[in-house]
């Protein structure tokens, strides 16, 4: 009796899911609106209903309505025929009473069915763009005549003006405009927001003008792009101003008007070039109490992890997933750093990212997958990881844990079974022979007593050979003087050498895992070797100008654009967290290939 009580109400909650997903039943009117100015307030439904039921109305009085539309289509996609259609109920009200009010959903019964709509906000200002009959028309001219700076503006608003090293900020680009006659935008110049990491919202939908109160004002806004920002350094960041030209719709006759100029469309538009303010954001550094294992990370995580083989025979693979999810920075986190056993070869860590940037932030996963293969039998253990990130809302650091894994491997079919040699393991050989001192054994003759030099062969040659050293010194030191006198082929000649010494430098920061090193040495061997080759003061250095002489050289173009990529790359590693250092490896070798080809290149 219970299995089928629980059959039937299972049955009515897929049938009223699947029915409530089918019908749709939706709002729609303007967010703000003038006192004593009508607006419409349209309810719209996918399918025939009957019996509407019309919330009680605060605020506004129904002037008339509804007014019911039907609109019906049908498509052929891909040789099957779809249709659809909307029912649309209209009212006509009349604000008359300044404040915010909130409707509530109407009622309308579809197929027997009581569906509900969504409810909506308006808000009521205490200003009219409408006057009498008879000054009406003469204001609406005025106002698309008068263009200034308080009618029509853009800005750069953030969400946030004050956060942490590594906590994002949300920029909008918004167009303010005092009437609707906005017609048209050209964008001169956009932000670059130096000094940020950007990622550009997408936008589900597109952008509106939409009727927004500001300062007890109605003003028409089109956000035109979004933005989360990433800062990359700690301090004062200055987002630039955004440039643009605003296309707006005056009457072409500002002085004399008639009835008959709307009919025939006497308009023009103009141009108006505008400009907003410079926006500072203030980034501020995490709390200098944070835990080692801590590695750039700032949002709210969660971290997961799991394993796909706990029992294995030697040389088998085993694939350990680390995935960390939430918002925040997740484009910057780094691998964790893993204490696997010695027995165990580890490949560098494979990063999946699943990332969505929107109004929230960023939001997503990030994945690691390790690529362990363990060489030799025994039971092993894999302790728990540690996943430090700071939360900028508590202002706290907080840890989480990976599992510890019990690794158990067995004895591969193909494995000698010498006793000698299978009862040690790297675990057990790593330490030995530290402390064994061999004795040098240095090679010597003896000399013997009474033996003359004066007259041999290696006497006189101790005279001659000097003579000819001295002259040859004297001859290189001549050209060597002639050739530092030549300050510009100097350099030119040494350009490479200097290159090369860096990425030494560079090779034995790589090693100790010093990133930050790692990746200025890389950006001073470009800036040293472009400097030194095309003797150009460093200060007066730059990547267009860079880019400008390597075209003027005719450098191949897949040079340069390879030169100029890890410019950009060794640039945003110097403030950001890197990916790994097989990344780092990577970006070594091609630095050392494009090097090696410029050089070739403009011989």
């Amino acid at each position: 009796m219970k299995r089928l009580f629980f059959l039937i109400l299972t049955c009515l909650f897929i049938s009223t899911s699947a029915f409530a997903d089918k019908t749709k039943f939706t709002v729609t009117a303007p967010k703000v609106v003038a006192l004593g100015e009508q607006f419409r307030l349209s309810y719209v439904l996918n399918e025939k209903g009957s019996n509407l039921k019309l919330p009680a109305i605060k605020g506004c009085r129904v002037l008339y309505g509804p007014t019911s539309s039907t609109n019906m289509s049908t498509q052929y996609i891909n040789g099957k025929m779809t249709s659809s259609s909307s029912y649309t109920y209209t009212y006509v009200l009349l604000p008359e009473t300044e404040g915010k009010f909130t409707f509530a959903p109407a009622e309308i019964t579809v197929d027997g069915k009581v569906i509900k709509s969504n409810s909506h906000t308006i808000e009521i200002v205490r200003e009219s763009t409408k006057n009498n009959n008879q000054g009406m028309h003469s204001t609406n001219s005025k106002q698309a005549q008068r263009i200034t700076k308080d009618n029509l503006y853009v800005k750069v608003n953030v969400d946030r003006r004050n956060i942490f090293m590594g906590e994002p900020v949300r920029a909008t680009l918004k167009i303010y405009s005092r009437t609707q006659n906005l017609v048209n935008i050209e964008s001169v110049k956009l932000p670059t927001f130096e000094g940020f990491l950007t990622q550009t919202i997408e936008r589900t939908k597109p952008s509106t003008l939409t009727a927004e109160n500001i300062n007890g004002k109605i003003m028409y806004t089109y956000e035109t792009a979004e933005y989360l920002l990433f800062p990359q350094h700690e301090g004062d960041i200055i987002i630039e101003p955004w440039e643009m030209n605003c296309i707006v719709q005056q009457s072409a006759q500002a002085r004399s008007r008639s009835m008959f100029d709307d009919f025939f469309n006497n308009y023009r538009n103009v141009r108006v070039p505008r400009k907003s303010l410079p926006v500072k954001i203030k980034v501020n550094p995490v709390p200098n109490n944070a835990p080692a294992s801590f590695d750039g990370a700032v949002g709210q995580f969660k971290i997961t992890a799991n394993i796909n083989s706990k029992s294995v025979t030697v040389d088998d693979a085993i694939t350990l997933k680390v995935k960390i999810s939430g918002s925040g920075n997740l484009k910057l986190i780094n691998p964790l750093e893993m204490d696997f056993p010695a027995d165990f070869e580890v490949y560098d860590p494979k990063t999946n990212q699943n990332l969505k940037s929107s109004e929230k932030g960023m939001t997503g996963s990030t994945t690691f997958e390790y690529l362990i293969i363990p060489r030799h039998a025994g039971d092993f253990v894999i302790p728990a990881s540690e996943f430090t990130y700071f939360e900028p809302r508590s202002r706290r650091y907080i840890t989480k844990l990976t599992p510890e894994y019990k690794i158990h491997v067995e004895k591969g079919e193909g494995v000698v079974s010498n006793t000698t040699i299978s009862s040690f393991t790297k675990e057990d050989v790593k330490f030995i022979g530290k402390d064994i001192r061999f004795i040098k054994t240095n090679n010597f003759e003896p000399i013997f007593k009474g033996e003359i030099f004066f007259g041999t062969l290696n006497f006189y040659l101790a005279y001659i050979l000097p003579f000819f050293i001295f002259i040859l010194a004297f001859v290189f030191n001549r050209k060597r003087i002639k050739e530092n006198a030549d300050v510009a082929k100097m350099k030119n000649k040494r350009a490479n050498r200097v290159a090369m010494k860096r990425l030494k430098a560079a090779a034995q920061s790589l090693k100790a895992n010093e990133k930050e090193a790692f990746y200025d040495e890389i950006l001073k061997a470009l800036w040293d070797y472009t400097a030194d080759k095309f003797n150009i003061p460093l200060a007066d250095l730059s990547k267009d100008n860079i880019n400008g002489i390597l075209v003027e050289k005719e450098v191949e173009q897949e040079i340069i654009r390879d030169f100029m990529s890890i410019l950009d790359t060794c640039e945003f590693a110097r403030y950001a967290p890197t990916s790994g250092s097989s990344e780092m490896d990577s970006l070594y070798q091609e630095t050392m290939e494009t090097i090696t080809k410029l050089e070739k290149n403009i011989k």
